[in-house]
């Protein structure tokens, strides 16, 4: 049976991997990557070029990215443009792994360069996916999203599967045992954008504050080029803030120096709108990980690795008083000693089972298979990926 042994992964024109950003996508690509490096599999990835003075070296191939430009249009037509130099540049390989708008679809030009190819679905698709029919797998990162999938290109269910995002467990972990102080410390991490619905979280802190002395941390970009919704929201947000001022720290791309500040913290809300647009979830996992009882929003994805009032909290967005509903949560928490240990113990439990060997075993299967048998091998009875062997 042939293995995988060369792996190209293209990651996205707007965001740098790690060390040098901390995007969601672009933090499991290079988990996984150097996984597979540590197993000996040869890896290169392909990502947009953090600052001028880093240069190419064995295992990085970098190109001219953008920052995000506020227009689809424009940002459409800069994927293009670098999905186009991705694939002119990445070297021959047996795998090739997909994080672009247009790599799917100019994948057929560059036939002679790779075996087999997996495209990572890690947004709720808009029926692009009739366009990427030369894909040879559709590996989606939630139940939701695969579902999804399939609703709206039915002819892809022979080249899909599911393969959850993952966290780095060995980063991500306990570093003390979080207990309840006199005046705890929310926190948000990611995108400061207004469909992560941190207005809410804000507001419901003003309530809470009426009884409780809490306070709030956000680390993340508000910068239109960052992804997020640019000066006027983190104005609106300072201004909503009534009697006391939001804590606000630049995004920290170090995974580790990330989880040393999120581990200050006491409590992790995720106060997500985006219905369509919110596919898994890795920032609140995280944050489950080091120990933070998890609040977050009623969004399908959450519910893969989130039982409310087990491992965390879950508040209805949609409802008319949805502010009140996420203040319940805060309350529920702060008000009993027992629930905040259960929570976090409940917590770092369930996400012990996303770990990045875990998952990157998976995707290698996966494409194996595929090389093989020209399957993925997913059953869809039971939700995962199988061993296919010669008969």
């Amino acid at each position: 049976m042939k293995q995988v042994e060369k792996i190209n992964i293209i990651t996205s024109p707007f965001g740098s991997i790690p060390p040098y950003a901390i995007g969601a996508v672009e933090k499991l690509w290079k988990s996984c990557g150097d996984y597979y490096l540590s197993k000996d599999i040869d890896v290169c990835f392909l990502s947009k070029r953090p600052k001028d003075n880093i240069l190419d070296d064995k295992n990085h191939i970098y190109i001219k990215g953008y920052g995000r430009t506020g227009s689809w249009t424009k940002d459409f037509m800069l994927d293009f443009i670098y999905s186009i130099k991705a694939l002119w540049k990445m070297p021959k390989c047996d795998a090739v792994v997909l994080n672009t708008i247009w790599s799917p679809v100019l994948l057929p030009l560059f036939k002679g360069k790779y075996k087999v190819s997996l495209y990572n679905v890690a947004r709720f698709p808009k029926k692009q996916f009739g366009f990427y029919k030369t894909v040879d797998i559709l590996s989606c990162v939630s139940g939701a999203v695969y579902n999804c999938l399939l609703k709206q290109t039915p002819s892809a269910k022979k080249q899909a599967c599911v393969i959850s995002n993952f966290i780095d467990t060995d980063i991500y972990h306990p570093y003390k045992e979080h207990k309840l102080p006199s005046r705890p410390v929310l926190l948000y991490t990611g995108r400061v954008h207004r469909e992560k619905g941190v207005e809410l979280l804000v507001e419901a802190i003003n309530k809470v504050r009426e009884k409780i002395d809490v306070s709030l941390k956000i680390i993340g970009a508000w910068d239109t080029p960052r992804g997020g919704s640019g000066q006027d929201y983190k104005d609106e947000l300072d201004a909503l803030a009534d009697g006391w001022q939001i804590d606000w720290v630049e995004p920290i791309y170090d995974p580790k120096l990330l989880a040393i500040e999120m581990d200050k913290c006491d409590i992790y809300c995720y106060p997500s709108l985006a219905d369509k647009g919110e596919t898994f979830g890795v920032a609140p996992l995280e944050a489950m990980g080091l120990g933070l009882p998890t609040i977050v929003s009623s969004l399908e994805c959450f519910k893969d690795f989130i039982t409310d009032k087990v491992s965390g909290l879950i508040f209805d967005h949609h409802a008319h008083d949805a502010v009140g509903r996420l203040v319940d949560c805060i309350t529920y928490i702060i008000e009993n000693e027992s629930h905040y240990l259960d929570l976090s113990k409940n917590g770092i439990k369930s996400s012990t089972s996303f770990n990045v060997a875990q998952k990157a075993e998976e995707y290698l299967l996966v494409l194996n298979n595929m090389l093989n048998f020209h399957q993925t091998g997913f059953d869809t009875n039971i939700m995962h990926v199988k061993r296919m062997e010669y008969k």
